[in-house]
């Protein structure tokens, strides 16, 4: 996870650099990583959203609503 998104701890889990990943951030990490395996990056914009959903400031329907919303599809 970018630097900027603090990391919380949740349920003891671990992430691979021994650090405590929330469930938050597993998703996003996950879904940025399957971008990736395919060539694919997420915009700059879109990261802020995600980066916004780690932190709690929005949640998950709204990080959709954006999305969906900058890409014409709402």
């Amino acid at each position: 996870m970018p630097s900027s998104v603090p990391t919380a701890i949740y349920d003891g889990a671990m992430g691979t650099r021994g650090v405590r990943v929330t469930d938050r951030e597993r998703a996003i990490a996950d879904a940025r990583h399957s971008s990736e395996l395919e060539g694919a990056r997420s915009t700059d914009a879109t990261r802020a959203d995600q980066d916004a959903y780690v932190r709690g400031e929005i949640d998950i329907d709204q990080l959709g609503e954006r999305v969906r919303a900058r890409y014409g599809l709402a």
